[in-house]
C-alpha cells in the first residue's frame, strides 16, 4: 500500500495566511489585506473636508487660445521689433565710431 501525508494550515493571526504540504514538499500562500486578526473590525479614518474651490478673478480667470494666424501676426510684430532694435543698435555704435 502507498502512504502519502498531507496536511493544510490556516494562520489565526492573519487571515489570507495559508500552508499546504504533501510528503516533504511544502508551500505558503497569503491572499489578504496585510492586516493581523483583530476582534473589531478594521474602519480607515475618514478623509478631510473636501476644499473650497479657488475664487476666480480677472487676474485668473483663462482665455481662450490664440488661433494659428494670431500667433502668425504676433511673430511678425515681434520679428519688426526686433530687426527695428538691431537697426538702432547700429546706428548708435556707428555714432560711437564717428566720435
Amino acid at each position: 500500500a502507498v502512504v502519502s501525508t498531507q496536511s493544510t494550515g490556516r494562520s489565526n493571526l492573519w487571515p489570507g495566511a495559508f500552508t499546504f504540504g504533501l510528503e516533504k514538499k511544502f508551500e505558503n500562500l497569503y491572499i489578504g489585506w496585510g492586516h493581523k486578526y483583530t476582534a473589531e473590525s478594521y474602519s480607515p479614518p475618514a478623509p478631510p473636508a473636501t476644499q473650497d474651490e479657488y475664487p476666480s478673478g480677472v487676474e485668473v480667470t483663462e482665455v481662450p487660445d490664440p488661433t494659428v494666424d494670431e500667433e502668425r501676426a504676433l511673430q511678425a510684430v515681434q520679428q519688426e521689433q526686433l530687426a527695428r532694435e538691431a537697426e538702432e543698435a547700429e546706428m548708435e555704435d556707428d555714432d560711437d565710431d564717428d566720435e
